[in-house]
């Protein structure tokens, strides 16, 4: 028993991150944000770059240097991503598409498919007051702090134009207030989450592969819809992501126990969110989120 909980919360730890900058992406913003998965890749690989640079520095200057340069990298990619919708005119779902075949490029330019991390020091086990689980402690303190800035983050004046271009995108044409300045901020922070997210899994697993992001965009939707289940009035609240995540996980776990064989997992996801956005359409025709979430 306690090692099913022990795995469901590291699990949870681990995709935390992206599952909140979808949460900004996907509830908040209303947009199909796709570049959510290549962004888990490159903030992955710039993490590992950042890792290999700091060997031989002090541990808490190497986990913050590594940590930043994985935010860094996944702004990156939203930054283009976000930049093409604006500024381009482009659909935000194809620019996402050009977005990921661009910097999967660049990183293929830059490294192999598969890149290892095994002989290099883990920066999550760097610190060894904590000899049981050190690397789930590291990865605590990460989310315990993520958690609380985006906490405080989701009731500045900011985090409510999040809300509002999402639920109401003629507020600011109607009161002449630029919404670019919201669109690509809110991106940006999604995506820098989703590198942060990438980073932890690079990390624990010791390896950096090019179709690690494949996917993550249907596990954030997942997640999302099962938080929404329990706080579906929660509007702006990082509460959903958390909740979302954990419950993923241990339904996850409860059918690994009882044998079910998880390649057919994804076909479960699927099958869920399919039911679930088709039951929400026949609630409210009059008005249906495109994303369900």
């Amino acid at each position: 028993m306690f090692n099913f909980v022990m795995i469901a919360f590291e699990q949870s730890m681990i995709y935390l991150p992206i599952a909140i900058g979808a949460y900004i992406s996907f509830s908040l913003l209303k947009i199909p944000d796709l570049s959510l998965e290549t962004s888990y890749l490159i903030g992955a690989f710039c993490g590992g770059l950042a890792l290999q640079l700091m060997q031989g520095f002090s541990a808490p200057i190497t986990l913050l240097v590594v940590v930043i340069a994985s935010i860094v990298g996944g702004m990156l990619v939203g930054l283009t991503s976000s930049c093409m919708t604006f500024y381009g005119n482009i659909p935000h779902l194809l620019s996402s598409i050009i977005t990921c075949g661009l910097f999967q490029g660049v990183f293929l330019m830059l490294s192999s498919s598969y890149v290892s991390l095994a002989k290099y020091d883990n920066v999550f086990m760097l610190f060894p007051y904590f000899s049981q689980h050190p690397e789930l402690f590291v990865l605590m303190i990460l989310n315990f702090f993520i958690c609380c800035v985006c906490a405080y983050f989701f009731r500045t004046q900011l985090g409510y134009s999040f809300v509002i271009f999402g639920c109401n995108p003629s507020f600011f044409a109607h009161f002449r207030i630029s919404k670019g300045y919201v669109f690509i901020v809110g991106v940006v922070i999604a995506n820098g989450l989703a590198g942060l997210a990438g980073l932890f899994f690079a990390q624990t697993n010791s390896l950096i592969e090019m179709n690690m992001g494949v996917g993550k965009a249907l596990f954030c939707i997942t997640a999302l819809i099962l938080g929404k289940a329990l706080f579906h009035k929660a509007q702006g609240s990082v509460y959903v992501p958390i909740v979302g995540v954990g419950f993923y996980f241990i339904i996850q776990q409860l059918l690994l126990k009882i044998g079910f064989n998880l390649k057919y997992f994804t076909m479960v996801q699927s099958l869920l969110v399919f039911v679930v956005l088709i039951a929400l359409y026949k609630k409210n025709r009059a008005h249906h989120d495109q994303l369900g979430l």
